[in-house]
Protein backbone atom coordinates (compact mmCIF):
# COMPACT_ATOMS: atom_id res chain seq x y z
CA UNK A 1 0.00 0.00 0.00
CA UNK A 2 3.05 2.27 0.81
CA UNK A 3 4.68 1.68 -2.95
CA UNK A 4 1.62 3.29 -4.44
CA UNK A 5 2.29 6.41 -2.46
CA UNK A 6 5.81 6.73 -3.84
CA UNK A 7 7.18 5.65 -0.42
CA UNK A 8 9.52 3.29 0.70
CA UNK A 9 7.83 2.57 4.30
CA UNK A 10 4.70 3.56 5.49
CA UNK A 11 5.74 5.44 8.59
CA UNK A 12 6.04 8.90 6.04
CA UNK A 13 2.37 8.72 5.95
CA UNK A 14 -1.05 8.51 8.62
CA UNK A 15 -4.92 8.49 7.54
CA UNK A 16 -7.19 10.79 9.23
CA UNK A 17 -10.42 9.49 8.77
CA UNK A 18 -13.28 11.00 10.36
CA UNK A 19 -16.34 8.13 10.96
CA UNK A 20 -19.68 8.92 12.45
CA UNK A 21 -22.15 6.05 13.08
CA UNK A 22 -19.78 3.49 11.22
CA UNK A 23 -19.67 5.42 8.24
CA UNK A 24 -16.64 7.45 6.54
CA UNK A 25 -17.14 10.67 6.11
CA UNK A 26 -14.25 11.57 5.33
CA UNK A 27 -10.47 10.45 4.83
CA UNK A 28 -7.24 12.46 4.25
CA UNK A 29 -3.49 10.98 3.58
CA UNK A 30 -1.10 13.20 5.39
CA UNK A 31 2.25 12.85 4.07
CA UNK A 32 5.46 13.59 5.93
CA UNK A 33 3.65 15.22 8.90
CA UNK A 34 2.69 17.95 6.76
CA UNK A 35 -0.63 18.67 8.73
CA UNK A 36 -1.25 22.27 7.47
CA UNK A 37 -1.68 20.39 3.72
CA UNK A 38 -3.65 17.62 4.98
CA UNK A 39 -5.78 20.24 6.81
CA UNK A 40 -6.50 22.35 3.57
CA UNK A 41 -7.14 19.10 1.80
CA UNK A 42 -9.88 18.88 4.16
CA UNK A 43 -11.36 21.59 4.17
CA UNK A 44 -11.50 21.43 0.26
CA UNK A 45 -13.21 18.06 0.45
CA UNK A 46 -15.64 19.31 3.06
CA UNK A 47 -16.57 22.30 0.89
CA UNK A 48 -17.37 20.30 -2.41
CA UNK A 49 -19.31 17.82 -0.36
CA UNK A 50 -20.90 20.67 0.90
CA UNK A 51 -20.19 19.47 4.66
CA UNK A 52 -20.22 23.51 6.32
CA UNK A 53 -23.61 24.36 4.52
CA UNK A 54 -25.47 21.84 6.18
CA UNK A 55 -23.70 22.32 9.15
CA UNK A 56 -25.05 26.37 9.09
CA UNK A 57 -28.46 24.55 8.31
CA UNK A 58 -28.50 22.66 11.03
CA UNK A 59 -27.65 24.96 13.18
CA UNK A 60 -31.21 26.39 13.57
CA UNK A 61 -34.63 25.24 13.07
CA UNK A 62 -35.98 25.76 9.34
CA UNK A 63 -39.33 26.05 9.26
CA UNK A 64 -41.30 23.82 6.11
CA UNK A 65 -42.35 26.92 3.98
CA UNK A 66 -38.61 28.15 4.30
CA UNK A 67 -37.24 24.81 3.26
CA UNK A 68 -39.48 24.27 -0.03
CA UNK A 69 -38.07 27.93 -1.25
CA UNK A 70 -34.02 27.09 -0.46
CA UNK A 71 -34.70 24.00 -2.39
CA UNK A 72 -36.20 25.70 -5.02
CA UNK A 73 -33.34 28.51 -5.66
CA UNK A 74 -31.01 25.72 -5.21
CA UNK A 75 -32.94 23.84 -8.13
CA UNK A 76 -33.12 27.32 -10.11
CA UNK A 77 -29.69 27.99 -9.09
CA UNK A 78 -28.62 23.96 -10.37
CA UNK A 79 -30.23 24.49 -13.91
CA UNK A 80 -29.02 27.97 -14.45
CA UNK A 81 -25.51 26.60 -14.14
CA UNK A 82 -26.35 23.82 -16.71
CA UNK A 83 -27.44 25.82 -19.01
CA UNK A 84 -24.44 28.37 -18.81
CA UNK A 85 -22.04 25.10 -19.09
CA UNK A 86 -24.07 23.81 -21.87
CA UNK A 87 -24.05 27.50 -23.75
CA UNK A 88 -20.30 27.27 -23.27
CA UNK A 89 -19.69 23.88 -24.48
CA UNK A 90 -21.86 24.66 -27.66
CA UNK A 91 -20.07 27.80 -28.39
CA UNK A 92 -22.84 29.90 -27.55
CA UNK A 93 -20.86 32.02 -24.85
CA UNK A 94 -17.72 33.57 -24.82
CA UNK A 95 -15.21 32.26 -22.43
CA UNK A 96 -14.07 35.46 -20.55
Amino acid sequence: MAASFGYSRPSFYFRLTLIYRRRTLVQIIVRENNVDQALKALKKKMQREGTFREMKRRNHFEKPSEKRAREQAEAVRRTRKLQRKRAQREGLLAIR
